[in-house]
């Protein structure tokens, strides 16, 4: 209670100098609709109008003036609902119908002339941070046989099947494709993540329109190794399109390079893709226990390699490679040893990483 009165009562009774001009606005624009029921075709009701909607068109010069709270709470969103309704209703008759919408004409009229258009950028932009705090959805608690409930509901994923709207011919087509989505997630992550998905990327373009393969044309490009995994090599590269975006991208996921095995596209444990992932966590990708399997990666561009960098999978120590050959090749038929290791135990705990340089000109 104390503090009520010392704090929020006397703030309360002196309000922000805008939140005052708000009220002031709302004071107008309900005048201006009173004055009109009553004379129409009088100038009063048409000037006290033009002069709220200067006075905000002044307010919303700066984005910041106005919050979204102070917005919301000053009562302007419904004196505009009023302002911008036609108030029509079946329940009416013809002639008050026909009254009512000359009346919302006119109003309309005014505020073409007397709204500019930054102003109407602006308040739609404010209208829609204040949908954004108070919109509320629902959170339904559920209770099962297997005991979960409350917002145990908040762990259980959102299925969504994809469908690409009639007459789109800018998107790729994802029809059909299922979705699965997290319910924290926010509608920022998710508009993000579909655009990715169906809006067309880089690498969704013909090779020859690559920067990185532009780049290789104008002239050559060295890469030094820093660290491992670092962003300086040529896997991360390729999967940043010459470092022209932000993100990489795996380049074997999406073509940019070929990776083959020697068990087909078909591997006992993970993806062909997933021998270049770069992710935190180390992934299992390896073929069959087997002396002469192999994999392969077509980079689609020449190289004089200088160093090489491998990751352990994340199973045990004991399964990491000890004894294998780098080798290379122009055609993919006739390979060169480029480095070749026996008993090599530097790779030992799962995610393990090392780094081996290549001598002489290859």
């Amino acid at each position: 209670r104390d503090i009520y009165e010392h704090y929020f009562e006397v703030a309360q009774a002196t309000p922000r100098g805008i939140v005052a001009d708000l009220a002031n606005i709302v004071i107008k624009v309900d005048t201006a609709i009173k004055k009109q029921a009553k004379s129409n075709s009088s100038s009063e009701w048409k000037e006290v109008l033009r002069s709220a909607l200067t006075d905000l068109s002044e307010l919303l010069h700066e984005e910041s003036n106005v919050s979204a709270y102070e917005l919301n709470s000053s009562g302007l969103i419904q004196c505009f609902l009023k302002l911008f309704g036609s108030a029509t209703s079946q329940d009416k008759t013809m002639k008050v119908q026909k009254k009512a919408a000359k009346l919302h004409a006119a109003r309309l009229a005014i505020i073409k002339e007397a709204l500019p258009t930054a102003t109407t950028i602006a308040l739609v932009k404010k209208l829609l941070s204040v949908l954004e705090t108070i919109e509320k959805l629902p959170v339904y608690l559920y209770d099962s046989s297997n005991g979960g409930y409350g917002l145990q509901i908040l762990t259980k994923r959102l299925r969504f099947r994809l469908e690409r709207g009639p007459g789109e011919t800018g998107l790729i087509d994802r029809t059909g494709r299922a979705l699965k989505m997290e319910p924290l997630a926010t509608v920022r992550q998710l508009e993000r993540y579909l655009l990715k998905m169906v809006a067309k990327q880089w690498y969704d373009f013909e090779r020859s329109s690559f920067n990185f393969i532009k780049k290789l044309e104008e002239t050559p490009v060295s890469f030094n190794y820093q660290s491992d995994f670092d962003s300086e090599g040529l896997i991360y590269w390729i999967g940043t399109n010459g470092r022209t975006v932000p993100d990489w991208v795996n380049p074997a996921q999406y073509g940019l390079v070929v990776v083959t095995s020697s068990e087909g596209r078909n591997l006992p444990y993970g993806k062909l893709e997933d021998i270049l992932s770069r992710d935190s966590n180390a992934l299992n990708c390896h073929t069959n226990d087997d002396r002469r399997a192999w994999f392969a990666i077509d980079l689609g561009v020449w190289i004089h390699p200088k160093a090489y960098t491998m990751r352990h999978a994340r199973g045990y120590g004991r399964s990491a490679v000890r004894s294998w050959q780098l080798q290379g090749s122009k055609d993919g038929v006739n390979w060169v040893i480029l480095s070749e290791h026996s008993n090599d135990e530097r790779l030992g705990e799962p995610g393990s990483t090392a780094t081996w340089t290549i001598d002489g000109e290859t």
